[in-house]
């Protein structure tokens, strides 16, 4: 074994080792911390990354989730019968993605879906669709729910407690079982419902604002006023999560209050409707609107109905008061601009058909009755539908006159259509004829084959049209249908004779109202309007022409 000499000093070379040693403990110490922060950096880089595309994978997945179940739910067949069904059910708005779209008493705006049912490859064309040339699986009818109005803070605050204020209060599910929304449930129902095999959309009525508000906020007495915001945010979803970016025809339609907030913003919601859409289909799809009961005009020289007991329990439909609902419900910027910019010294004006009409670019098809009953009863304090009385006869032929005059623009129109029944009706126009041509087949001959329908009743009688419904008819159902709330909703307009206030939605005879407080507005606004009304009369009576 070599051993060192004894004189062998070997201090330096223990020194360089030692010191070898702790630059290398050194690099490696610094070398470790580098190692460590490279590491917490890709960590952390690891983590973002994840949440992004986990949160955009979770997002996307969410929504086909959602639409899946909705298309399950809303749109299945009916197993037992072999047919579609005809039901929807209640799908709320998400506050966090539209904050403003908002029901009177806050809560979230809602619509119900019942989505067409489109062939499997390889598959014939659904039964449903057995009318050639009308709706396919690609056609969507929107509706826009009628209902009336509230025109003042104490009228709203009621209506925030019903069905027309609250989307908590809504049906749970609603029946698609009239007008052009109707499922067939019969093989004979195929055979007659041109837009059997559209998909379908009704969009509740729980703002009060005709679908004009845009309220940023809540006001003083914590109401919302967003009918617009509602019916935009819900048209974003029927693109983002139902499918209708796919869609080749698009039909905007609306039901009274919701026909006159369709008029007047048509435009400006086809143009949204197509800004989220693929550049391509932009152009490809067609886009009309469909107004029933929605052709209005200020009643300033139209006659007002005088009943024996002098009540006067209507909503004025004048310019000025029309100027102070549309203030109320934020409603201004609701109006068509084309409309405004020629109106700019009473922009106001742009509300009703009769001023907007002329400047809108969407085509139109107007489905109205020449004595319009709920129009008269809640607007013109007209109450005489049975028509026993020579002065409520007279009265409904001149009111009917009246409307042919308002309407001639729409007959002279090029592409706009018209089907003006001489009945008693609103806005239920199934089984009414005109000409031997049905008014369901007369909108989609103009909607699916570009016809040029233009239909008034010529004759000048009350209830003239021989398929004019009596007033009240009923359909036997065990379901709740859109048609019905309407009814309601202006059957509660009025109070009787015991009370003298002119109470709100939802309130009963003889109850205490909260519209207390506005009633002398409105009775000096309705005896304002009474004064000027008989000065017009004494030289200006509408003839029937």
């Amino acid at each position: 074994m070599y051993e060192m000499p004894d004189s062998y000093d070997n201090t330096p070379l223990r020194a360089a080792r030692r010191g070898n040693t702790r630059v290398s403990r050194l690099e490696q110490a610094r070398k470790a911390r580098r190692d460590v922060a490279l590491g917490l950096s890709a960590l952390v880089l690891g983590v973002f990354a994840c949440m992004k595309v986990g949160s955009t994978i979770g997002a996307s997945v969410a929504d086909k989730v959602s639409a899946t179940r909705l298309r399950n739910l809303d749109g299945g067949v009916d197993s037992a019968a072999g047919f579609r069904r005809t039901t929807g059910e209640k799908v709320e708005l998400d506050l966090e993605r539209y904050p403003k779209a908002r029901c009177l008493d806050g809560t979230p705006g809602a619509y119900y879906v019942n989505l067409a049912q489109p062939p499997a490859p390889g598959e014939d064309a659904p039964k449903e669709n057995e009318m050639s040339g009308y709706a396919t699986a690609r056609t969507w009818v929107v509706m826009l729910q009628g209902g009336g109005e509230c025109v003042n803070s104490a009228e709203c605050a009621e209506r925030a407690g019903t069905p027309r204020g609250s989307s908590e209060l809504v049906p749970e599910e609603i029946v698609f079982d009239s007008g052009i929304q109707k499922l067939p449930i019969d093989e004979e129902d195929r055979k007659h419902l041109p837009f059997a095999a559209a998909n379908m959309v009704n969009v509740a009525y729980c703002s009060g604002d005709v679908y004009l508000g845009r309220a940023q906020d809540k006001d003083a007495n914590a109401l919302w006023h967003d009918g617009a915001y509602i019916v935009q945010a819900v048209l974003q979803e029927l693109i983002r999560a139902y499918g209708m970016a796919d869609a080749d025809v698009i039909v905007l339609a609306g039901r009274s209050a919701g026909g006159i907030g369709l008029i007047a913003q048509v435009d400006s919601w086809a143009d949204f409707i197509r800004s989220k859409l693929p550049p391509m289909k932009q152009s490809l799809v067609k886009i009309v609107g469909a107004p029933f009961a929605g052709f209005h005009y200020f009643h300033d020289d139209q006659q007002t109905y005088e009943p024996d007991d002098d009540q006067l329990r209507y909503v004025p439909w004048n310019e000025d008061s029309f100027k102070r609902y549309l203030t109320y419900w934020h409603g201004e910027n609701s109006l068509p601009q084309a409309c405004v910019d020629e109106h700019k010294d009473a922009p106001w004006q742009c509300v009703v058909a009769n001023a907007s009409f002329p400047y809108t670019r969407t085509p139109l098809f107007f489905s109205q009755a020449l004595t319009d009953s709920v129009v008269m009863h809640l607007h013109d304090n007209f109450d005489g539908g049975a028509f026993v009385h020579k002065e409520q006869v007279e009265f409904a032929q001149n009111w009917g006159g009246y409307m042919r005059n308002v309407l001639k623009p729409v007959l002279e129109h090029p592409t706009s259509g018209l089907f003006a029944a001489a009945c008693y009706i609103h806005t239920d126009f199934d089984d009414i004829v005109i000409d031997d041509v049905e008014h369901h087949i007369a909108l989609a001959d103009w909607v699916f084959k570009n016809k040029r329908v233009k239909l008034m009743d010529s004759c000048h009688e009350v209830m003239c049209n021989p398929t004019c419904k009596v007033r009240g008819e009923k359909k036997q159902s065990n379901k709740f249908t859109e048609l019905d709330l309407e009814e309601e909703v202006h059957a509660h307009r009025r109070t009787s004779d015991d009370d003298d206030t002119d109470a709100p939605l939802g309130v009963r005879t003889g109850a205490k109202s909260p519209a207390a407080a506005a009633t002398g507005v409105r009775k000096a606004d309705r005896a304002a309007t009474r004064a000027r009304l008989a000065a017009l009369h004494k030289t200006h009576k509408p003839k029937t022409p």
